[in-house]
């Protein structure tokens, strides 16, 4: 994802005598925001304007959302918790977006980033926000509190060199704000059945196109819209600067419609002397399947995305709506009540005919015990054969109900959702 890292050397340098005092974390307040962003600037390579763009333009951002840890001095710590909605198929679960952590350099290694999280999953938990999400480098931080990376891909490839022969009547333009309707249809068309997606309105859409050219110095964005006899028939987001060529996003249905949008994205590129695209591409993408054909693509993985339950049974029943779409699809007829344990949480699973019931234990029903990363991996989708489901010695008929309940099913999340 193209962010910001953080900033070792430090700069500016502090009185740390109030090192030791005891310090609590508290929510932001409109006339120390300024102050914050002054400290996301210290902290992170990326310029001030990116956090104060991106905080602004974001239609759901709230100063509420911020907390600050402050000394005598001033502020020495920062977090956002962005309010998103991820897919789940046909179900929709709210969740924490973990972004702008930032700890003074003088103060590091003292136990505030600990602190900053503990508010962060109080405040989740007030509202109700099952999972987590967030992207970093240093997976190692948010571990400890329980995040857990989710595997995901990240492709790389070269723009080919000899000609690229597209079908005609497909045009690619710039995208205005008409294109909007015919591109948010195309949007929830693609994600429908999909887990990861976040869900975006019409704000959203428009106001990821002010604050993403501000994410990564010198990058250029660009929105383009494919049509055939004017209509939308595919989308994409991209941004390039001296390095790489970046897919933000792309919505793609068939592998077709991307040879007139790389042949655009390879001029553009080309003016720059870039030969390279990159970006986070899931294995059975449609996109990476072209890439694949057409720009000698390959996979790299990447650790970067991690996810953090906190509500099993939160999630349980927001995802409940695709839980009956997959058992009226794949298995309709009655099948086992069991209790679910993650990490100390429980449900009782009830799946009576072509439907799914999200409860409280009764005390009598088999349990099926996992580790939330075990949870995490089979409820995402990312448990590869289910090999998880064969560590955890469930009852045969239970094991084959999660199963259809939770497939293999790519889990998704683009560059241009980033926190």
């Amino acid at each position: 994802m193209p962010r910001r890292t953080l900033r070792r050397a430090p700069f500016n340098a502090r009185d740390t005598t109030q090192t030791h005092m005891t310090k609590t974390v508290i929510r932001l307040t409109p006339n120390k925001h300024d102050e914050a962003l002054d400290l996301l600037d210290h902290c992170f390579e990326a310029s001030r304007v990116w956090f104060e763009t991106h905080q602004k333009a974001d239609p759901n951002w709230d100063i509420s959302q911020q907390f600050v840890i402050e000394d005598a001095q001033g502020l020495i710590g920062h977090i956002w918790i962005a309010n998103r909605e991820m897919r789940y198929g046909s179900g929709l679960i709210p969740i924490g977006g973990i972004a702008d952590v930032a700890v003074h350099s003088d103060h590091r290694h003292q136990g505030n980033a600990a602190k900053l999280l503990d508010a962060a999953i109080d405040y989740m938990d007030t509202r109700q926000q099952s999972l987590s999400l967030l992207s970093t480098s240093f997976p190692e931080v948010y571990t400890k509190k329980g995040w857990h990376c989710i595997p995901t891909s990240r492709v790389v490839a070269e723009f080919p060199s000899g000609d690229i022969e597209s079908a005609g009547g497909r045009v690619v333009r710039p995208f205005t704000p008409e294109d909007l309707p015919d591109v948010q249809a195309a949007y929830n068309s693609l994600v429908a059945d999909r887990v990861g997606p976040l869900t975006r309105s019409d704000e959203y859409w428009l106001a990821m196109t002010t604050w993403l050219p501000t994410g990564r110095l010198g990058l250029d964005v660009y929105f383009d819209v494919l049509t055939h006899v004017n209509t939308v028939v595919g989308y994409s987001l991209t941004g390039l600067n001296n390095d790489s060529f970046y897919i933000l996003d792309a919505g793609i249905e068939y592998e077709d419609l991307a040879l007139p949008l790389l042949n655009t994205w390879r001029t553009r590129a080309k003016k720059r002397g870039v030969s390279k695209i990159t970006g986070l591409v899931h294995p059975s993408s449609e996109i990476f399947n072209f890439l694949r054909k057409n720009a000698s693509a390959e996979l790299e993985e990447s650790n970067k995305l991690m996810v953090r339950l906190n509500s099993l049974k939160g999630a349980l029943i927001a995802a409940t709506p695709e839980l009956i779409r997959r058992r009226r699809r794949a298995a309709p007829l009655p099948g086992p009540t069991f209790v679910l344990e993650v990490d100390g949480q429980a449900v009782r699973v009830e799946t009576p005919m072509a439907d799914v019931i999200i409860g409280e234990p009764q005390g009598e029903e088999t349990v099926v015990k996992m580790t939330a990363s075990q949870f995490l991996n089979l409820f995402l989708g990312v448990d590869a054969q289910h090999e998880g489901l064969k560590q955890i010695s469930a009852p045969p008929h239970i094991e084959v109900y999660l199963q259809r309940l939770f497939p293999d099913s790519p889990f998704s999340f683009w560059m241009a959702d980033g926190f």
